[in-house]
């Protein structure tokens, strides 16, 4: 089984970028274009590359979308339409995946949203906060560049804790005695509080539960090492 899989729609100038960036964060990318000068681009590329039309469900259906190893799907079509219809279709054939579609306006994001993606990625947008940011606050946009896209071995990463994990049952200041590495603890998503995110800073203790998600920041050898940990069975 191929671990850390994402499944991305396109290989448009945008999703292209996002394939190089998750690649070099070490997922595993498949790239499914149904333009064939696009896929042979993705493949020379070096990506894994399904050249397939996403408008029936049965290709959708193909891509083994039900898997648990599958992380996210990333539609990113230039043709809102057709982002649309995928977004809709994986959303009925999955109720679980997470997924990213590209819009290009405010209405576009409602209406994804509406289909089912879980989360909407807008460029434009995107662009004019980073300009902002640049001109207003470059330590922090250089931070985020370093963090979010580039070779860095900073990353931020969730753990989902389970049922017998050392951590079901304690508290949010008790990560710190436990774990004394170079992490930050950015904060705790509890899944009886649906999608609200606790940020650590908040001075909340927040008790941690299984199925809750710990979200952390640091290099990429601490956070193994967490991942390590987290599992161990009561």
């Amino acid at each position: 089984m191929i671990e850390n899989r994402i499944i991305i729609y396109s290989f448009s100038q945008i999703a292209s970028k996002i394939a190089i960036t998750l690649r070099e964060k070490k997922y595993n990318v498949l790239i499914v274009e149904d333009d064939e000068d696009l896929a042979q681009e993705a493949k020379k590329s070096g990506f894994e590359t399904k050249t397939l039309s996403l408008m029936e469900d049965e290709n959708i259906i193909e891509l083994g979308l039900d898997k648990d190893h599958i992380k996210a799907f990333f539609c990113l079509g230039n043709n809102k339409n057709t982002n649309l219809f995928i977004t809709l279709s994986v959303r009925n054939l999955n109720k679980d995946i997470k997924i990213i579609s590209l819009s290009s306006t405010k209405e576009d994001n409602k209406t994804l949203l509406l289909a089912g993606a879980n989360k909407t990625i807008n460029p434009y947008e995107i662009g004019a906060l980073r300009i902002f940011r640049s001109l207003h606050k470059p330590i922090i946009q250089d931070i985020l560049d370093n963090i979010l896209f580039s070779s860095s071995n900073i990353e931020i990463a969730e753990f989902t804790i389970q049922k017998d994990s050392i951590f079901n049952g304690i508290y949010l200041e008790d990560l710190k005695k436990i774990h004394k590495k170079n992490i930050i603890i950015l904060g705790i998503q509890d899944k009886e509080l649906s999608d609200k995110f606790i940020f650590f800073s908040t001075g909340i203790n927040h008790k941690i539960d299984a199925g809750d998600t710990i979200v952390m920041l640091g290099f990429d050898h601490d956070l193994q090492d967490f991942k390590k940990l987290i599992s161990k069975i009561i």
